[in-house]
């Protein structure tokens, strides 16, 4: 019987017997070696920590811009959609609001029909976050519901317009907004469940 030597540089390593059994699924999917799938897996996930990103906020991140794109959004510089914004809030405030609000409702949709019931809340903070490059950002979720948020270069008109989309997209999750205090750059919103039907 002739069995492979192994290169003389390769150790043994032991791994929870569940975490082989999904590596041979995702190797036999693949059409690829149990060890080869296992040593690009490691080396990913020490190429995010020499980034400084551990491996589940890389995953979280390709998450968010797979839901992003799926949405169909796109990334625009601040300054750039600033400008627009101002230019077309003079004589179209309610109309440009309208819209965001709409837009949020539409994203509160496809994120709900996404995920699961659990998972909504925590995600959409971290897509508000890193979407509308907010500092802070807090949203809760049960019978009543709460948003958060902090941004220290955010314009009144910006501020606005998060807000309209926020509204819009707690609209889609069965939410209503009861009552909001806000500043430039700050907002604390809180919702109660709206009634069915």
């Amino acid at each position: 019987m002739v069995t492979k030597r192994q290169p003389d540089d390769t150790k043994l390593l032991v791994l929870p017997g569940r975490l082989v059994d999904r590596l041979k699924e995702v190797s036999t999917k693949r059409g690829t070696s149990l060890s080869g799938l296992a040593a690009e897996v490691i080396e990913v996930a020490l190429r995010a920590e020499e980034l400084g990103a551990p491996l589940g906020d890389a995953v979280d991140a390709y998450r968010m811009v797979e839901f992003q794109r799926g949405a169909g959004a796109m990334m625009v510089q601040r300054s750039s959609l600033s400008r627009i914004v101002d230019g077309l809030e003079a004589g179209h405030a309610e109309e440009l609001r309208a819209l965001w609000e709409e837009a949020g409702h539409w994203y509160g949709r496809y994120v709900a029909s996404k995920l699961g019931g659990g998972e909504v809340f925590p995600f959409l903070a971290k897509e508000l976050a890193a979407s509308w490059n907010l500092d802070e950002v807090e949203i809760r979720g049960g019978d009543d519901a709460f948003f958060r948020f902090t941004c220290f270069v955010m314009t009144e008109s910006f501020t606005g317009l998060l807000l309209s989309y926020v509204s819009g997209l707690m609209g889609a999750l069965g939410f209503r907004e009861v009552e909001r205090d806000h500043v430039r750059g700050m907002a604390t919103v809180r919702y109660a469940r709206a009634p069915s039907g």
